[in-house]
């Protein structure tokens, strides 16, 4: 005859017996998902939950329903010329994850849109081709993208120049 012992846990008593049930049929459960989904499915469902949660971070990290807009639309002709020189007058734009496109640059593109909050501004400059600033249009980049984007900078940029992508319009 065995003895259950009750295990103290933060003055919740829990009887070692209902423990390894608990255990046993989380296994058995884990072991019935592995049998009813085939590999390739748990692999492109995690893919799938990994794009969510990447969409998520970038909805909650848009600066929306502020109203507050830079009342500067347009690049001067000087922050075009020195944002263009700093880029080597090629677009800084990725043609996918991880490669820069090589067209040289003809549009100033705001990282974060003039309609999302957006300064004006030096610090939110992007050079991009014709080809990809008007596919992006006013799509918010993301996190990743924008570390991309700040890492290739290091590459090409001038010493001493900040590096850093995208600078929100704040109202003094």
């Amino acid at each position: 005859m065995t003895s259950r012992t009750p295990a103290t846990t933060d003055g919740v008593a829990v009887t070692l017996g209902a423990l390894r049930e608990a255990t046993d049929s989380l296994g058995a459960f884990i072991g019935q998902c592995y049998a009813a989904y085939p590999m390739p499915t748990v692999v492109v469902l995690g893919i799938l939950a990994v794009l969510v949660l990447s969409r998520i971070a970038t909805w909650v990290s848009t600066p929306r329903g502020r109203g507050i807009k830079d009342p500067t639309r347009m690049f001067t002709a000087a922050q075009r010329a020195e944002g263009f020189t700093r880029a080597g007058n090629r677009c800084e734009m990725e043609i996918m994850p991880f490669i820069r496109c090589r067209r040289p640059a003809h549009h100033g593109d705001h990282h974060i849109p003039w309609s999302k909050g957006g300064a004006t501004s030096l610090d939110n400059f992007v050079a991009g081709c014709v080809t990809c600033n008007t596919s992006k249009g006013a799509k918010m980049p993301s996190a990743w993208s924008t570390m991309r984007l700040q890492g290739r900078r290091r590459r090409y940029f001038p010493d001493g120049l900040d590096v850093h992508a995208g600078r929100v319009f704040v109202q003094t």
